[in-house]
C-alpha cells in the first residue's frame, strides 16, 4: 500500500484537486477567480509544481491576447460601431421576421468571429427586440437563436471566443503546434451554415411564444414584476380588509404580507392594512405604477418615485457581476445611480420572499426608475446589461467610425500573422497575437473610443485569474503523467472503434461536461489528455483532437448557466430551462456531428 501511494500518491493528489475544483465550479458557492487562486495554493503547497511554474499562467500569451481583445470590444460597444453595421444589415429584413432572423444570426456569427460574442449579442439584443416589436413576433421566437449565432460563430476563427485561445495556449504547453488564425475556418463555415439554418428553420416550431418585461415596456403583452410597498400613516387602504383592498382579478395581486417580522399568506380572512405594513405584490408594470401613485405608497428605505418625470429602465445581472448575492436592499443604487429598484423579476422561480431581501443572481431582472442622466451611469457598471434604451443612448457615437478602423486594423494584423507567413517569413514574429492585441485595445484608448479606466474595467480579471490556476492544474497533469493515464483509459474504452471514435469521443465528452463545467477549465484539462491520446493512437497530427476540444468547449446551448450570452437573453425572452434543452440538444448535436465528419473528412487519423 505505501509503495502504491509513493509511486501514484502525486496522481491521485492532483486527481482530487481536479475533482475538488469541479464540484466547486458546479456548486456556484465559490467565484471562480478564488477557484484559481486555490489551485496555485493547492499545487505549490505540497511541490508538485514550484512557485515559478504555478505563476507563469500570468504572463502566458493567451491571457495577454485576451485582455486586448475584451478593452477592443468594450470600445466597440460604447461607441456603438457594431450598431451601425447591425441596423444596416436589418433594413434589408423588409418586414419578413424570417428574412430578418436569417440577417441578425448570419451577422450576429460573422462578428463573433472576431468580436466577442457578448459585446456582439449585447448589440444585437436591443436590435432584436426593436424588430420583434415592429413585425408583432414574440421575443421569444428571435433572441435565442442570435445568441445561439454568436456562440457559433465564436469558432470561426481563434480569437471568435477566448476557448479557442484557451486551447491553443494548452496545446502549446503539452508540446503541441498552437492553433493558426484559421485553423478552425473551414469546418466552423460548414458548422456555422447547418447550425444558422437550423436556428432560422426550427425556431417558429420550437420556442413558445412568450411575453417578456421588454415587451411589456414596449407595449405589447405585459410581463408580471414582483415590488414591495410600505403602508404609509395616510394611506386610503388603512384599516380596509385586504380581501377587499386587494379584490381578485383587479389590479395588482397581493402575494403576502410582512407586519412585524412576521410573513401572512393568503387566505387574508379577517385580516385588515395597518401602518407600516410591508405588502408584496405581483403586477405588471403600468398595475404597480398606479397603484403606487394613486394610493400615495411607498418603497421600502422611504424612497419615492415619480413616474410622470422618471424613465423606466430594464437591468438584467451581469454573469460577472461584483453584486452577485447581495440583497436588492444592500444596493445602493440611488447613492450609485441616482435611481431606485421598482420591481424585481426571475424567470422560471416563483418569488417568496421580500424582494428588496432576494439575492440576487445573474440573469435576475431589475426594473429601475429615474432620470436621464442614470442612464450612462448605469451604462458604465460591469454589474448590469442595459436592455431597454441602450441603443439610443450611445454616449460616444463619434468615435464610431475610429472604433471600426482600430477593429478592421487589428482583423488585418491577425490575417497578415496567419496567412502570409510563406511570403514574409518574419511576419508572425512582428505580428504575434498578444502584441496586436494589446495594441489594439491601447488604440482604442488612444483614439478616445474609452478611457483609461473603462478600459481597466472591462477586463474580467475574474476568468484571467481562474485560467492562471487551471494553466497550473494542466501543468500538474502533465508532470505527475495523470494526463497520460486518463489518455490511456479514453483510449483503452474506444480504441477497438478506431481513432475516428476517440477523436468524436473527446469532442462528445467536452460538449457534455461543458453543461456543468466552465468550460475554460475544462478545456485547459482536456486538450492535453486528448493530445497524448493521439499519441497512444499513432496519429501523425494532434490537430483534430485539439479542434475537438476546441469546439466541444463551444457547445453551450442545453444549459442557461452554459454561457453569458444565453443568461442575457434569458430574462427578456422570458425562457424557462426546458426552452434550452428543447431548442439547444438539437443544435448541440449537430454541431458535433458536423465537426467530427468535418475533422474525419480533412485531417489524416
Amino acid at each position: 500500500m505505501s509503495a502504491f501511494l509513493h509511486e501514484h500518491g502525486p496522481q491521485l493528489y492532483v486527481g482530487l484537486v481536479t475533482v475538488a475544483s469541479l464540484i466547486l465550479l458546479i456548486s456556484g458557492k465559490v467565484t471562480i477567480d478564488v477557484i484559481g487562486i486555490g489551485l496555485i495554493a493547492a499545487l505549490v503547497a505540497p511541490g508538485i509544481v514550484d512557485v515559478k511554474a504555478a505563476l507563469s499562467g500570468f504572463s502566458d500569451s493567451t491571457i495577454v491576447t485576451l485582455a486586448g481583445l475584451y478593452v477592443i470590444a468594450e470600445g466597440l460597444t460604447r461607441t456603438g460601431a457594431l450598431e451601425f453595421v447591425a441596423r444596416a444589415t436589418l433594413r434589408f429584413s423588409k418586414g419578413s421576421a424570417t428574412r430578418g432572423l436569417w440577417l441578425l444570426c448570419t451577422l450576429g456569427a460573422l462578428l463573433s468571429g472576431f468580436v466577442s460574442d457578448t459585446a456582439v449579442v449585447l448589440v444585437l439584443l436591443p436590435i432584436t427586440l426593436q424588430l420583434a416589436r415592429e413585425l408583432d413576433v414574440a421575443p421569444s421566437r428571435l433572441l435565442m437563436p442570435v445568441a445561439f449565432s454568436a456562440l457559433l460563430g465564436g469558432t470561426l476563427t481563434l480569437v471568435g471566443t477566448s476557448i479557442n485561445l484557451f486551447v491553443s495556449g494548452a496545446a502549446e504547453k503539452a508540446g503541441a503546434a498552437p492553433l493558426g488564425m484559421f485553423t478552425m475556418t473551414p469546418i466552423a463555415l460548414a458548422v456555422n451554415a447547418v447550425g444558422i439554418a437550423y436556428l432560422v428553420l426550427f425556431a417558429p416550431k420550437l420556442l413558445r411564444a412568450r411575453s417578456s418585461v421588454s415587451a411589456a415596456l414596449a407595449a405589447v403583452a405585459p410581463r408580471e414584476y414582483v415590488t414591495e410597498l410600505v403602508i404609509g400613516p395616510s394611506s386610503p387602504l388603512l384599516d380596509k380588509p385586504y380581501a377587499e383592498a386587494f379584490p381578485a382579478g383587479k389590479g395588482p395581486k397581493l402575494l403576502f404580507f410582512v407586519r412585524d417580522e412576521r410573513t401572512h399568506w393568503p387566505p387574508f380572512i379577517g385580516g385588515t392594512l395597518k401602518k407600516g405594513d410591508v405588502i408584496v405584490l405581483q403586477g405588471d408594470v403600468q398595475q404597480l405604477t398606479d397603484f403606487q401613485a394613486t394610493l400615495a405608497l411607498k418603497m421600502v428605505g422611504n424612497q419615492r418615485f415619480d413616474p410622470a418625470s422618471m424613465n423606466f429602465i430594464e437591468l438584467a445581472v451581469s454573469p460577472r457581476a461584483q453584486i452577485r448575492g447581495r440583497r436588492i436592499a444592500d444596493l445602493h443604487m440611488q447613492r450609485d445611480y441616482d435611481c431606485n429598484v421598482v420591481a424585481v423579476l426571475r424567470e422560471g422561480h416563483h418569488i417568496r420572499e421580500r424582494a428588496s431581501e432576494l439575492a440576487l443572481e445573474p440573469g435576475d431582472l431589475l426594473l429601475v426608475c429615474g432620470k436621464e442622466q442614470s442612464i450612462p451611469k448605469l451604462r458604465q457598471s460591469t454589474d448590469f446589461y442595459l436592455l431597454t434604451g441602450e441603443h439610443k443612448h450611445l454616449v460616444l457615437r463619434q468615435h464610431a467610425r475610429r472604433a471600426l478602423l482600430v477593429l478592421a486594423a487589428v482583423i488585418a494584423c491577425f490575417i497578415a500573422s496567419s496567412t502570409f507567413e510563406t511570403l514574409l517569413p518574419n511576419v508572425k514574429k512582428m505580428l504575434p497575437l498578444p502584441l496586436v492585441s494589446l495594441g489594439g485595445a491601447i488604440a482604442m484608448v488612444v483614439t478616445g473610443c474609452l478611457t483609461a479606466r473603462r478600459a481597466y474595467r472591462s477586463i474580467d480579471w475574474t476568468i484571467l485569474v481562474f485560467v492562471v490556476g487551471a494553466l497550473a492544474l494542466g501543468v500538474a497533469t502533465e508532470s505527475t503523467q495523470l494526463a497520460r493515464l486518463c489518455a490511456e483509459g479514453m483510449v483503452g474504452a474506444l480504441r477497438g472503434i478506431g481513432p475516428a471514435a476517440v477523436m468524436c469521443g473527446f469532442g462528445l465528452l467536452t460538449t457534455l461536461l461543458h453543461q456543468f463545467i466552465a468550460p475554460y477549465a475544462l478545456v485547459v484539462l482536456l486538450t492535453p489528455i486528448a493530445i497524448e491520446a493521439s499519441r497512444l493512437m499513432g496519429s501523425p497530427d494532434p490537430t483534430p483532437y485539439v479542434l475537438a476540444i476546441a469546439f466541444g468547449g463551444s457547445n453551450a446551448f442545453t444549459c442557461p448557466m452554459g454561457h453569458q450570452v444565453n443568461l442575457m437573453v434569458m430574462g427578456p425572452g422570458a425562457y424557462k430551462y426546458g426552452d434550452y434543452l428543447r431548442f439547444g440538444i438539437p443544435i448541440a448535436l449537430l454541431t458535433w456531428l458536423v465537426a467530427s465528419f468535418g475533422l474525419w473528412l480533412l485531417y489524416p487519423l
